[in-house]
């Protein structure tokens, strides 16, 4: 296929993402919206379903089976790969901006958790120091264990381009948010005007994937953990399948204002579906790609990237406020993108503001991270070495990889 004809396909499965979902609400409202359907920052939600037994006891037990998966995988059929130590290479010091990044990120959340009224500015940006200054310090990090290899030594072009990428890939989820009647809303978003907080939350939401890429390559800095899941099921799907399943993914987004609090999981998962089905019918690769010949290698260690990284941000957002235990809609935080959850069924077991079951909504988006890269570089020409199994090299059949 030309690539003219491949970006236009790719680009039509953004656009579905964006309209369908409006498409659906205009028709709900027969195009009357309602006066603050589309407020941005949302300030509040709509009530939601009560807690269910039934849906949580669903999710924990799913939630369970992840966690098996990934404590055990041979519970699921993965075969175990041997490896022998890798070599000790020459200490290295961390870099500079190691340092730097761990200033700002300490500064920041001292700032924020001791719960200043001011420096203003620093207090309205804060997330851009505090995301920013943690991915530095994992780029140091990574500098030093994969011997001066890593993201901003290398390939500074990429994280910026991560960056600007992330900016897009997280707004259009604020989009979506509107459409399940805000499953998260900013209680303090009106401390500073709409259009300040409009660029806030532009600007900082570019922190919120480059230090997955960067955990990522941390995880393959431990060669046992690198292969792990090198060796799985192979699941191949027909072009066919495939395209039903894009067709199921498009409908459920068309659907989710109809039945927002049924399908508010939908929002976390067509997006994924839809990109990866697209890109992998126009040749592109993704992190499923490798599943076909049983390496989820790549796919189960993106999507644990976001939990992890997800666990830091609920920790850091929910410690810059003080909560009144008798009452929890009582509030107080001085930085006006703190952020709350208003999730139907499973709102019970909080770790930090977030439902326990409800990080299961970082796996999927964790693998979207990647997904959502893979697209903007392609669109944009621009390489990244992202787009491809790194370690395709020792694929599934070896009984031991020798690492040096």
């Amino acid at each position: 296929m030309k690539p003219l004809k491949q970006i236009y396909y790719v680009l039509l499965s953004v656009l579905g993402v964006m309209f369908l979902p409006y498409i659906g609400a205009w028709i709900k409202y027969n195009g009357n919206f309602p006066k603050d359907y589309f407020d941005f920052p949302a300030l509040s939600a709509p009530d939601k379903a009560g807690f269910s037994v039934a849906a949580f006891s669903m999710a924990a037990a799913f939630f369970l089976a992840v966690v098996v998966l990934y404590a055990f995988p041979r519970v699921y059929g993965f075969k175990k790969v041997k490896f022998t130590p890798a070599k000790p290479s020459a200490k290295i010091p961390l870099p500079i901006w190691f340092w730097v990044g761990l200033v700002a990120w300490g500064v920041t959340l001292f700032v924020t958790w001791a719960k200043f009224e001011e420096p203003r500015w620093l207090l309205n940006w804060a997330y851009i120091p505090l995301f920013w200054g943690f991915t530095l310090m994992l780029d140091g990090w990574v500098y030093v264990r994969a011997d001066r290899n890593s993201l901003l030594s290398k390939s500074p072009h990429e994280i910026i381009g991560i960056g600007a990428a992330a900016i897009s890939g997280w707004m259009l989820f604020e989009y979506l948010n509107f459409f399940v009647d805000d499953n998260w809303f900013y209680p303090k978003g009106n401390i500073v005007p709409v259009g300040e907080y409009t660029i806030y939350a532009i600007i900082g939401s570019s922190g919120l994937m480059p230090a997955v890429f960067e955990i990522y390559n941390l995880m393959n800095t431990f060669p046992a953990f690198r292969h792990r899941y090198d060796r799985g099921p192979r699941i191949a799907t027909s072009r066919r399948a495939r395209n039903i399943i894009l067709i199921g993914a498009l409908a459920a987004l068309f659907s989710i204002s109809f039945f927002p609090e049924v399908m508010f999981g939908v929002l976390w998962i067509s997006p994924l579906i839809v990109f990866t089905v697209v890109l992998e019918d126009l040749g592109i690769w993704t992190p499923l790609t490798p599943i076909k010949d049983g390496n989820w290698s790549p796919f189960l260690k993106y999507s644990l990237c976001y939990v992890i990284y997800g666990l830091l941000l609920e920790c850091w957002n929910f410690f810059n406020a003080t909560h009144d235990p008798s009452n929890p809609a009582n509030i107080t935080a001085y930085t006006p993108a703190h952020w709350v959850y208003s999730i139907p069924y499973i709102s019970k077991f909080h770790v930090f503001e977030m439902p326990i079951v409800g990080y299961l909504g970082y796996l999927p988006f964790g693998a979207y991270c990647a997904v959502w890269w893979i697209l903007c570089a392609f669109l944009l020409n621009i390489p990244t070495q992202f787009d491809h199994d790194e370690y395709s090299e020792v694929r599934a059949e070896p009984l031991e990889i020798q690492t040096s």
